[in-house]
């Protein structure tokens, strides 16, 4: 593959490109967390993740600390576009002395890559967790006995009100957050992003599309959750907080937040795992209807 000069332009994540981006994620039926405008923006603070428009294809390119650089694979408008846009994505990774790799490729697009000669394997790490929201809401059958019960050992003990969160709780929001962070080791996958992803998407609630939902004890805010309904199937979670020192808070928020906010849709992504096992395990406990495969490029030795 020859080594060139691409004339692709990214820029850092901006408000002002909401439209742009939705108008490749929505006809696309994009329900896989990692290309939501809301998490581009959320955690693309300070150049993390940057995007560039050609013709009609959309490239998402990602450059952590830490981290070598990789693109998600590009979004085109025209389905035929696609091995033109892989290999401009290539020469441009290549161009910045980078490896070529490329993450976050669903499932039904593997054959573009394939048949460009790419080999591929599972990026389990960053399977979305589907759930039916029905079940979440309910949490009926044996599978979830566990956490009717917790929520019943929470009920035996406190009271609680239910709140829809509002940009003016802002503080409320980030001292629950501060709570949960105590004894945390920041250098743990994702906290030091996540802050600030919060403190955005707190800030932006509308223009992020996201709504919020809390419980509140004694008045006191202690538990939140944020999310955005992707479309009439299926919404994604961002950010579930709670004070876990007050057993059956955290299923207690799972089911009043997904019974408040989106009793319209068939499906609930509560995002990935990172690989942390206890994530996993939590995730995996709430019984989850599928795993939104994705795949990734396999690094040359």
């Amino acid at each position: 593959m020859a080594k060139e000069i691409q004339n692709l332009h990214f820029q850092p994540v901006t408000l002002s490109m909401r439209e742009m981006i939705y108008s490749y994620l929505k006809p696309m039926g994009m329900h896989h967390s990692q290309y939501s405008f809301p998490t581009l923006i959320m955690w693309g603070q300070g150049k993390n993740i940057r995007v560039a428009e050609e013709g009609d294809t959309l490239y998402i390119l990602y450059t952590f600390p830490d981290y070598v650089p990789y693109m998600l694979m590009p979004l085109c408008r025209n389905p035929e576009d696609y091995p033109r846009a892989i290999e401009t994505a290539a020469m441009h990774l290549e161009s910045m002395g980078a490896q070529v790799d490329f993450r976050g490729i669903p499932e039904e697009y593997t054959s573009y890559f394939t048949q460009m000669g790419f080999a591929l394997e599972e990026d389990r790490d960053n399977f979305d967790y589907v759930y039916q929201m029905e079940s979440l809401r309910t949490l009926s059958g044996k599978k979830l006995h566990g956490k009717r019960n917790h929520i019943n050992q929470f009920l035996s003990q406190y009271s609680f009100t239910y709140t829809p969160i509002t940009p003016d709780m802002y503080a409320d929001c980030i001292r629950v957050y501060n709570t949960w962070l105590e004894g945390k080791d920041p250098s743990v996958v994702g906290i030091q992003g996540e802050q600030v992803a919060i403190d955005l998407g707190l800030k932006h609630m509308a223009e992020l599309n996201l709504v919020g939902g809390g419980i509140l004890m004694d008045g006191q805010l202690k538990a939140f959750s944020l999310g955005e309904k992707v479309d009439d199937e299926m919404a994604i979670i961002y950010f579930e907080k709670a004070d876990g020192d007050i057993p059956g808070l955290y299923p207690l928020i799972n089911r009043e937040f997904v019974s408040h906010a989106w009793q319209d849709v068939k499906y609930i992504n509560r995002e990935e795992d990172m690989g942390l096992e206890g994530l996993r395990r939590a995730k995996l406990s709430y019984a989850p209807a599928y795993l939104l495969k994705e795949y990734k490029t396999v690094r040359a030795q």
